[in-house]
């Protein structure tokens, strides 16, 4: 009698088991974690439930291509309730192509900012200097672009304790015009070692420049990159993306090269894959 129960139990406790941790994950799936304290779950998954939003955070002063002085202003946005003191940061750049009319507030910055936020990093999405007829002067464009992106980052090292930002764990990501301008950032010719400091990834949406965005030769000391590009591009050809990679690659910088089959210039339908792949990416840096 003792043999029989034993055999019915086995298998019954099998069942329930396996039951539970399908329950578990079920749970896991649908209900983010509350989280504070490091978990697993922080930084690839979202577990906090709301964030909150500093704007127009004022980061310094340029003379604009006008000759006007104005003032640049970045958004901060943060996991509410959370108790961790050194946070990872990403530090986003939108696109537009560098002319007036687009901002820190782009709509998928705006979305990226949110969602990492709400697994854990600190997101700072900032504004540059930008154009009427950007073209006239894509030398012009870039130094200022790139004078205001480090600029922020410099603010960002300095205002590293109030943030409960981690300073030697900054992250770049920037979109279209936005890539463009951390390519040239990292790697450029007038790339300079104090926009680096503390630089462990580059996060490239379809912002891979061409020869007439810059001259980039400074590979070799550049941060783990991942690009998102679709391969349907046709104001930012994909085959810039698959350059940069066999550059990076032949300089030993980690990188990934995140593709879309016939997917245009702004792939943000596939938004879900590409945050999923990047937060992967970045798990890895930090």
């Amino acid at each position: 009698m003792n043999k029989l129960l034993s055999k019915v139990r086995l298998p019954l406790l099998i069942a329930i088991g396996m039951s539970f941790c399908w329950v578990s994950s079920a749970f896991t799936e649908k209900h983010p974690i509350k989280a504070g304290n490091e978990d697993k779950e922080r930084y690839l998954n979202e577990i906090f439930e709301n964030i909150s939003i500093q704007k127009d955070v004022v980061f310094g002063e340029a003379v604009n291509a006008k000759g006007i002085k104005e003032s640049l202003a970045l958004d901060v946005y943060m996991p509410e309730n959370d108790n961790i003191k050194k946070r990872p940061v990403i530090v986003w750049m939108h696109g537009g192509g560098f002319r007036y009319g687009n901002d820190k507030t782009q709509s998928y910055i705006v979305e990226m900012a949110k969602r990492f936020a709400k697994k854990g990093y600190v997101c700072i999405s900032i504004d540059y200097r930008l154009r009427e007829k950007p073209l006239e002067d894509i030398a012009g464009t870039l130094s200022d672009a790139v004078e205001d992106a480090t600029k922020a980052l410099k603010w960002v090292r300095k205002n590293s304790k109030s943030l409960n930002i981690d300073r030697s764990k900054i992250i770049v990501g920037g979109g279209s015009a936005g890539g463009i301008l951390g390519s040239n950032l990292f790697f450029g010719d007038k790339a300079k070692k104090k926009a680096k400091a503390g630089v462990i990834g580059f996060v490239n949406l379809w912002g891979t420049t061409g020869e007439k965005w810059g001259q980039l030769n400074r590979y070799k000391k550049a941060p783990p990159t991942i690009i998102v590009h679709g391969t349907s591009d046709e104001l930012v050809p994909y085959s810039n993306s698959v350059e940069l990679v066999k550059k990076l690659t032949a300089n030993s910088v980690h990188n990934e090269l995140v593709t879309f089959k016939d997917a245009g210039h702004t792939p943000v339908k596939h938004m879900d894959e590409f945050e999923i792949k990047i937060a992967a990416f970045l798990y890895g840096l930090i």
